[in-house]
């Protein structure tokens, strides 16, 4: 696999997540890549979601990580 850079989607344990930060930024170890899963989860604003919810990122050694599948895209 190519290495990871940010923007890229990945398959960690099977679940799809969006790479975030790589090693070299604030907070990401060596060998590491920061990855955001889609949490919190919550409602359009349209239709009664919270606002200023914050992202989770979570660290993972980057060998975890397997490419994912193109993404599909709607219009």
């Amino acid at each position: 696999m190519a290495p990871l850079r940010r923007g890229d989607f990945v398959s960690f344990d099977n679940l799809l997540a969006v790479v975030v930060g790589v090693e070299g930024d604030p907070d990401v170890p060596e060998d590491h890549v920061a990855l955001w899963f889609g949490e919190p989860a919550d409602e359009r604003a349209s239709h009664g979601g919270s606002h200023g919810l914050r992202p989770v990122m979570r660290t993972v050694p980057v060998g975890y990580c397997s490419a994912a599948l193109e993404p599909e895209i709607r219009h």
